[in-house]
């Protein structure tokens, strides 16, 4: 009797470890790592997902879908290097692979990450018009380019308006945006301590510029007037007011620029978010 239910004991024992083992092997085989892969990606984890492409992709480098959502993965995990290999892998294989969705996920690929400009606009140029103008304007704004960003915004207003009316608009305000004139915030300065800076609506600044450079200047003034040019104060004073005085209008200058710059990317901002929203 012993032996019988040990025999049976061997034989569920056996049955099931097997069915484990087969369980197992399955849990790794192309169609779950894919479907892991899949979950991995919808969930935000693009990283993870990346390395589940892999095993994929190493397996099978003649899976397209497989590549094609490996590269999406490796864009959206902040995977420049990796992106760049496999697009590489890719073109030694065949010219042509680089086409229709692929082309478009490397174009996303080069605003992310960049590539250089002429291997860029080959790109765009395999794309029907009204997609190749929002990659071309894309690529301006990704390398802020802004002059040629503004230039081309209005050479391709008729169909930007029309497809991409939110990236064209944008484009339109930035460049109705008033700057400030470095140079006539430093003569402003010149003048009158401390306007250059008001210019550029640095009104704090402006006020302890004017404050600093008057309050110096009137106290060597008083100094000298009760005791010439002998007065030690009066030239301590002279020389602080000349020094508040010079910086103040190399300030007002720099202000002026940092102005400009809170401008740049403040738009620069607002177009990356409209890019990457887009696709």
């Amino acid at each position: 009797m012993i032996r019988y239910i040990k025999a049976l004991l061997f034989l569920v024992w056996f049955g099931t470890s097997h069915l484990l083992a087969g369980a197992q092997q399955n849990l790794f085989d192309y169609g779950h790592t894919l479907r892991f892969a899949r979950h991995l990606s919808a969930s935000g984890q693009h990283r993870f997902a990346a390395d589940e492409y892999e095993r994929l992709f190493f397996k099978n480098p003649a899976d397209t879908t497989v590549a094609l959502e490996m590269a999406r993965n490796y864009r959206l995990g902040n995977m420049c290097e990796q992106s760049a290999w496999l697009f590489g892998e890719l073109l030694k294989k065949d010219d042509t692979v680089l086409s229709g969705n692929f082309n478009r996920e490397y174009l996303r690929y080069a605003l992310h990450c960049g590539v250089p400009a002429d291997d860029y606009f080959r790109h765009t140029s395999a794309l029907p018009v009204e997609e190749a103008v929002f990659y071309n304007l894309s690529y301006y704004w990704a390398t802020q380019n802004y002059n040629e960003a503004i230039r081309y915004n209005r050479e391709q207003r008729a169909l930007l308006e029309q497809e991409y009316p939110e990236i064209y608009h944008m484009g339109v305000m930035y460049d109705l945006e008033k700057r400030k004139s470095p140079a006539i915030a430093a003569l402003m300065s010149a003048v009158i301590p401390g306007s250059g800076k008001a210019y550029s609506e640095r009104w704090g600044d402006a006020v302890i510029s004017l404050l600093f450079v008057g309050s110096n200047a009137w106290a060597s003034y008083r100094a000298f007037n009760k005791k010439g040019v002998k007065s030690v104060n009066g030239w301590i004073f002279g020389t602080l007011a000349f020094s508040f005085y010079s910086s103040n209008i190399w300030g007002s200058a720099q202000a002026a620029k940092s102005y400009n710059s809170e401008v740049n990317q403040r738009y620069q901002r607002n177009a990356e978010a409209i890019i990457h929203l887009s696709y």
